[in-house]
Parts: C-alpha cells; sequence; structure tokens
C-alpha cells in the first residue's frame, strides 16, 4: 500500500513549492519580456502552475496515496526542467537561473520521493524518461536569426597587420572549389610574416551569419586529410589582457607532417565562437548553434591560428616558453578583441524574431 500524504518530506515538498512559485513567476516574466510568447514558454507556465495545485494537495491532512501526486508531479516539474534547459546553453544569466530554479524544484521532488517503497521510485523514474521521450520527439528548436557581420573581414588584414610593427600580411583567397566546401559567407585567410626568425603564420577565420549552418572545416580533419599527424592536442586558458578579467580556452594542437613534408610541424590554436560565446568543443557548438538558444540571432564563427616552425628549431613548440607558442598568444591577444569590438555583432542590440 502507498505510504499516506503526511509521511512525505513535508520541508523538501515546501521547497520544492517556492522552486516552482519562483519558476511560474519566471516563467511569466519570460513572455511578459518576449511578448505574446511562444508556445513553449506558455506550457512552462502550464507545468509550474500544475506542479503547485499538485503540491498543494499532496500537502493536505487529507489522505492521498504518496504514489500519486509525486509520480503526477514529477511531469509537470521535468518538463519545466527540459523547456529551459536548451535556453541555458547560451550561458546568459537569465536563462541559467531559469535552469537553476527549475533543477530546484526536480531536486525537491527526488527528496520527497526518496522514502517511497521502490515501485513507487521506479513508476517516478518511468514518468520522467516518458516526459523527456515525447519532449524530444515532438520539439523542434526555433532556429536563431542570421545576423550579418558588423564589417568585413578582408579589412581585417591591414588593422591586424598595423599593430604588429615590422610584420608583413597578405590575404590569400581560396580556389573556388575549396570556398564551396568551406561554405563560409566570410573568411580571411590570411599568412603572416614577422620582422626576424623563420617562422610562418597562418591567420584562418570563417563567419556564418546562420549560428546553425554545418561547423566549418576543423583542423584536425582537414590536416590529418592532408597527411599530417595530430600529435597532441589540449586546453589552455588564455588571458586577453585588453579585456580585463577575460580569457579563453582554444585547442592548442600540435601536427607532424613527417617525411612526406619534410619534417614540416604546426602548432594551431583553435576555437569556435557561437553568439555570445566562446567554446573550443566542436559537439557543444553544434548544440549551442542548432537549439536556437541563442533566440534575440546567433552567427557561427571559427579562428585558427597556426604556427609553421623551423624544422630544424629544437624547440617544442607545445612549450609555452617556445618562441612558436609565445607569437600564437601575442597574435590572439590582438586579434581577439580586435574581432570583438569591430567584426562580430552586438547581440544585445538585437530583437528575438
Amino acid at each position: 500500500m502507498a505510504e499516506p500524504t503526511r509521511s512525505v518530506n513535508r520541508a523538501a515538498a515546501l521547497a520544492a513549492a517556492a522552486a516552482l512559485a519562483a519558476a511560474l513567476v519566471m516563467a511569466v516574466l519570460e513572455i511578459a519580456r518576449q511578448w505574446p510568447g511562444d508556445a513553449m514558454s506558455w506550457l512552462a507556465v502550464a507545468a509550474a502552475g500544475a506542479g503547485l495545485v499538485l503540491l498543494g494537495l499532496a500537502l493536505r491532512p487529507a489522505f492521498v496515496p504518496a504514489g500519486v501526486w509525486v509520480t503526477a508531479a514529477v511531469v509537470p516539474v521535468a518538463y519545466l526542467v527540459l523547456a529551459v534547459a536548451p535556453k541555458a546553453a547560451s550561458l546568459e544569466a537569465w536563462p541559467l537561473a531559469r535552469l537553476g530554479v527549475a533543477a530546484a524544484a526536480l531536486l525537491g521532488w527526488l527528496v520527497v520521493a526518496r522514502p517511497l517503497p521502490g515501485r513507487l521510485q521506479y513508476a517516478v523514474c518511468c514518468a520522467a524518461l516518458a516526459v523527456g521521450a515525447i519532449f524530444f520527439m515532438r520539439w523542434q528548436p526555433p532556429p536563431p536569426k542570421p545576423v550579418p557581420i558588423a564589417r568585413h573581414l578582408i579589412s581585417l588584414e591591414k588593422e591586424l597587420v598595423a599593430l604588429m610593427p615590422g610584420w608583413k600580411g597578405q590575404d590569400q583567397r581560396l580556389a573556388p572549389a575549396v570556398e564551396g566546401q568551406v561554405g563560409a559567407d566570410e573568411y580571411l585567410n590570411l599568412e603572416l610574416v614577422p620582422p626576424t626568425g623563420n617562422l610562418r603564420i597562418t591567420v584562418y577565420i570563417t563567419y556564418n551569419a546562420n549560428a546553425m549552418t554545418n561547423i566549418p572545416h576543423v583542423p584536425w580533419v582537414c590536416m590529418t586529410n592532408a597527411g599530417f599527424t595530430l600529435v597532441e592536442i589540449r586546453q589552455d586558458g588564455l588571458p586577453v589582457s585588453s579585456l580585463k578579467g577575460r580569457e579563453i580556452l582554444p585547442n592548442v594542437l600540435m601536427f607532424d607532417g613527417g617525411p612526406a613534408h619534410r619534417g614540416a610541424r604546426a602548432l594551431m590554436f583553435q576555437y569556435f565562437r557561437v553568439g555570445e560565446s566562446y567554446t573550443w568543443n566542436r559537439q557543444l557548438a553544434r548544440f549551442m548553434a542548432t537549439t536556437g538558444s541563442l533566440g534575440r540571432g546567433s552567427f557561427l564563427s571559427q579562428t585558427q591560428v597556426a604556427i609553421w616552425p623551423d624544422p630544424t628549431d629544437p624547440e617544442d613548440p607545445m612549450d609555452k616558453g617556445s618562441r612558436a607558442y609565445r607569437t600564437g598568444v601575442q597574435i590572439l591577444d590582438l586579434l581577439v578583441p580586435l574581432l570583438e569590438r569591430e567584426y562580430y555583432p552586438d547581440l544585445r542590440s538585437t530583437k528575438g524574431g
């Protein structure tokens, strides 16, 4: 027999009620911000409201089988979590706050359900899984609004070189067939030559106004297809001196061409920017782009800085003290704020479509 309602953890139930009340208020505010809102927003309001009603019934002294209301209440709470989780991928404060409140409500329900018999806990898990399955089968993420670049990337050639006294640079257009494979709305393929030393540097940037465009070619695929071996890959936090308190976390890759490429080696820094967020992870970039969580509009950009040291240079390019590594950091320290200030659009000034 199911245990009566008064046997449940009332403190956990009240905490869940408070979280659901906050979730309801935040869901209403979300609709007010983007009136009249979409179906997902209204369903989130309904879910939070339904959870509150069921919880109110559960806390009454009258006998109600605990399994009935716990199993029923987990459905709207699970839906509430699913409804806000994709938007939280933007890492913006408001979606993250809504996800935190929804997760707190779910945690409260789990504590309440803990003392229930095993069969009822199993029913709760099945109900949550069923909600998740239906949600992801039926939900179609709204595509983000394409956002054009603020300035053409080709003008970055002169601006970047101007910040590097003694350096020379020349943009190299790709062959038409290669441009078609890249599929970027804008790109820069800049060859840089330092004033001293035997180094060759390539700065490659792509920009797609539509974040849901396929992820552009990535170095660990393109370079290996060209006969290079990926020796090492890691992620290093690189502070940007002109952006106080900020750093990016790019992939740092080392490629070796072997005898087929006369011992050529390449140190590469690579990262994605999706909307207002940086990431080194290709799968996360895809998720952020395809969920449409950046509803005000979103773009996709990839940056690669490759340094080709002299094959006879004994330094390990992956060593943070090596000339190749320090050169890459120097270029990124200039490139990142330049892209942010002059080329990437300000999504805060755009309105959701």
